[in-house]
């Protein structure tokens, strides 16, 4: 019924995940570990070799360091990728994508349906919910679904992309740019143990999606979304500021970019830069 895909830090995933499966999908599946203990692959290889193995017609990409609250979720995948106009499904994700290079959830307002937790109880478990449904333009990378046949349409860029980031976002998008819908569905409880990690890779990874795509950000899935200056304004502060976090110069057409998208907002955005970096 489902082919579950996870790219894997080690040689194998932990029994207590595989139990965690086992226990709670209700339907039939395979697992394919792709073993990147090596680090062989970018996720965007990894992801692309799991759908090659895959003998289901239905695919779940999950991380590893998730763990179900939910049981039967198998089945609600397969009710919800029922629709054929529905293209992939997932827990989290914005109804619209910004023109400056940015993480999802810089877009406010986003869908969040899950638990966030550090894993060894360091920090509060934080909980999101939706009541139902939401068409988004793209969801987060920890678990998502699609169909094969969707795939033989699409596949993850691994010529653009050679890590572990924004393989998510641009899966999205070429899903919708293929006409097909995109949903942060309520049903399925998932937690997931770890949050982002916004370095030089993640860096690169936003420039390549942002020259890839540019020509059709900013995105929505609701032209009635008004996508404020300050929402830019503060996505392009953010980007300042990881360049300096990560000691890395701001190239010109960073800088160029940023005048063209927020013009005289640009010096509210140097403002709340120095504020950022002062407090920080």
């Amino acid at each position: 019924m489902i082919s579950i895909i996870i790219c894997s830090t080690n040689q194998d995933i932990s029994n207590e995940l595989k139990i965690n499966i086992e226990n709670t999908i209700g339907v039939s599946y395979e697992l394919i570990v792709i073993d990147n203990s090596k680090n062989e692959y970018s996720i965007f290889e990894a992801y692309n070799e799991g759908i090659k193995k895959a003998k289901y017609d239905l695919l779940c990409f999950m991380h590893e360091d998730i763990k179900y609250h939910s049981n039967n979720w198998g089945e609600k995948i397969i009710k919800h990728l029922s629709n054929p106009k529905t293209g992939l499904i997932g827990l989290s994700g914005s109804y619209y994508l910004l023109s400056i290079p940015s993480a999802w959830f810089k877009a406010k307002p986003f869908v969040k349906n899950q638990i966030q937790s550090d894993g060894i109880g360091k920090k509060p478990v934080k909980k999101y919910s939706i009541n139902e449904d939401k068409e988004v333009i793209c969801v987060d990378g920890f678990w998502f679904c699609s169909r094969k046949a969707v795939f033989e349409q699409v596949a993850f860029d691994e010529e653009t992309f050679d890590n572990f980031h924004f393989y998510d976002l641009d899966i999205s998008m070429q899903i919708h740019s293929k006409k097909y819908l995109i949903y942060a569905i309520h049903d399925i409880t998932v937690e997931h143990s770890s949050s982002g990690t916004f370095n030089n890779q993640w860096l690169n990874a936003a420039y390549n999606f942002h020259n890839k795509w540019k020509n059709q950000l900013p995105a929505t899935i609701n032209s009635a979304l008004k996508k404020k200056s300050l929402v830019n304004t503060k996505a392009f502060r953010d980007l300042l500021y990881l360049h300096r976090k990560n000691h890395r110069p701001v190239p010109k057409e960073t800088l160029k970019m940023g005048w063209k998208q927020l013009k005289l907002y640009i010096v509210i955005a140097y403002l709340l830069f120095y504020i950022k970096s002062i407090t920080s």
